[in-house]
């Protein structure tokens, strides 16, 4: 039977979207009742930055990535879409 393999170009840059897209989402629903969306989507993409230039900078054996900040952003920009779309129905 012959093998088959699946490639998925830039696999991790998905895989920090979706990463940030629950953090995101999971942080709005706690602070639904507060109206704090601003604060937690400014929160969540620092993190991503601070991240990813703690890796760059504090170890030698990780490397921080612009394009994983963009992917950890968009992330979370889709996560306030989705909830500011689920909520208005709410």
């Amino acid at each position: 039977m012959p093998e088959y393999t699946v490639s998925v170009t830039h696999l991790d840059k998905w895989q920090h979207c979706f990463a940030y897209f629950v953090l995101s989402i999971s942080w709005l629903i706690v602070f639904y009742k507060k109206k704090k969306k601003r604060l937690v989507v400014v929160c969540c993409i620092l993190l991503g930055v601070i991240i990813e230039v703690s890796q760059n900078t504090l170890t030698s054996y990780r490397t921080g990535d612009f394009y994983d900040v963009i992917a950890n952003s968009l992330g979370v920009l889709l996560g306030l879409l989705v909830f500011n779309k689920f909520s208005k129905k709410n």
